[in-house]
C-alpha cells in the first residue's frame, strides 16, 4: 500500500455537497421502504440533526422528487391518452393494459432515479485510490511511478517483487510508468488490459467499454480471455475494447483526448447526448436530455471542467438549446 497523495485540483465543497445530497437521496428511499423500522428512524433523526448541512440537501431531495411529480404526472396522463384512444376497438383489455402501462412508468422513473443518484460505493470500498464528481487525484507509487486519476474513478494497486499491478475499477486514469524491464507494469479494465515496462499512457473505463490511449513510449494490448492476442500501440495511437473484443486500433487526437489533464473537455462535431455524459461525469447533479431528438445533435465546443455552470449557459445561449433547472441539482434540456 502507497502513502496517499494530496489530491491536485479538488473541488472539495462540490464534492462535500455531492456526498451529502446521496446521503439525502438514500435516506428519501430508504424511510419509504415498507421494512424501515424505529431504529433506522433514530438514526435518520441522528444524520438529519448533524449538520445545517444535512437538513439543506434534505429539503433540497424533497424539493426535487416534489418538482418531478408535474412531469411524471404528465407522463402518465400521455400514456392513459393514448391507451383511451385504443379504447374504441379494445373490449376487455384497457383496463389491464392501462394497469401495467402506469405502472411500467413509474418502474422506468425510479429505476431512472436510482440509476443517476446511486454512487459506486461497492467499488470505492474495493479501491485503494478514488476520486469523487469532479475531482482529479495525483498518486505516486512506491516504485516512483505517477498515476493521475479522473473524475469519479477507482482503482485497486497490487505492488510485488515480479510485477506491479493497477486495476481500473472505473473511470480513467493516466499512467506515467517508471522504467523496470524486469519488472512488468500491467493495468487491468474489465477484461482488457494493457502491458508495459516505462510509458505514459492513459486507460479509460465505461462499464466494459475500455479505451487505451499512448501518449508516449509503447503498449501492448491484449484481453484476459485472449491473452496472446496482443495489440501493440505506439505513441499517438489507441485502442478501443468492448469486453474481450477489439473494436478499433486508429490514431488518437492526444491533445483532445487528454485535455482533462489540463482541466478541459474539448468536443469536436460531438453528439449532445455524448456532450451530457461527459459533463455529469464532471458536474455535481446530471443534466438529462428531454427531447430525444435532440441527442444527436453534433456540438463543437471547449468547456473548462471547473466552470461548468457556464457549459449549461452556453449550450443555452450558442446552440440554442433550453435548459430548465430543478432544485439546483438537475438540469433538463429540451
Amino acid at each position: 500500500m502507497t502513502t496517499r497523495s494530496p489530491a491536485i485540483n479538488p473541488i472539495a465543497s462540490s464534492s462535500a455537497s455531492d456526498r451529502i445530497f446521496t446521503e439525502a437521496n438514500a435516506w428519501f428511499f430508504r424511510l419509504r421502504a415498507d421494512d424501515v423500522d424505529a431504529a433506522e428512524r433514530e438514526r435518520f433523526a441522528g444524520w438529519l440533526a448533524a449538520s445545517p448541512l444535512h437538513a439543506e440537501a434534505w429539503d433540497t431531495v424533497q424539493a426535487l422528487f416534489a418538482d418531478l411529480e408535474a412531469p411524471a404526472k404528465a407522463v402518465r396522463r400521455q400514456a392513459e391518452a393514448a391507451l383511451a384512444a385504443n379504447s374504441a376497438t379494445t373490449t376487455k383489455r384497457p383496463r389491464r393494459r392501462r394497469t401495467a402501462s402506469v405502472a411500467a412508468a413509474i418502474a422506468a422513473c425510479v429505476g431512472l432515479i436510482a440509476v443517476l443518484l446511486q454512487p459506486a460505493l461497492v467499488q470505492n470500498l474495493q479501491s485503494d485510490y478514488h476520486t469523487a464528481t469532479g475531482e482529479q487525484r495525483l498518486v505516486t507509487l512506491t516504485d516512483g511511478s505517477r498515476l493521475l486519476l479522473n473524475t469519479d474513478s477507482a482503482v485497486d494497486i497490487e505492488m510485488t517483487a515480479a510485477q506491479r499491478r493497477v486495476t481500473l475499477l472505473r473511470g480513467e486514469a493516466f499512467f506515467e510508468v517508471a522504467h523496470a524491464p524486469q519488472r512488468p507494469f500491467w493495468v487491468v479494465a474489465g477484461d482488457a488490459r494493457a502491458r508495459v515496462t516505462g510509458t505514459a499512457f492513459s486507460v479509460g473505463r465505461r462499464s466494459e467499454d475500455v479505451a487505451v490511449t499512448v501518449a508516449e513510449g509503447r503498449v501492448e494490448t491484449s484481453t484476459k480471455s485472449h491473452p496472446d492476442q496482443i495489440t501493440p500501440l505506439t505513441s499517438g495511437e489507441s485502442a478501443h475494447y468492448r469486453g474481450a473484443r477489439l473494436s478499433a486500433k486508429q490514431t488518437a487526437d492526444i491533445p483532445r483526448e487528454l485535455a482533462w489533464r489540463q482541466g478541459q473537455m474539448v468536443f469536436v462535431q460531438t453528439p449532445l447526448a455524448e456532450v451530457v455524459a461527459q459533463i455529469n461525469r464532471y458536474r455535481p447533479g446530471r443534466l438529462i436530455v428531454t427531447d430525444r431528438q435532440l441527442e444527436n445533435r453534433p456540438i463543437t465546443a471547449v468547456f473548462n471542467i471547473d466552470k461548468l455552470d457556464d457549459a449549461v449557459s452556453a449550450l443555452e445561449q450558442t446552440f440554442g438549446i433550453r435548459a430548465r433547472r430543478i432544485a439546483d441539482y438537475w438540469v433538463l434540456l429540451g
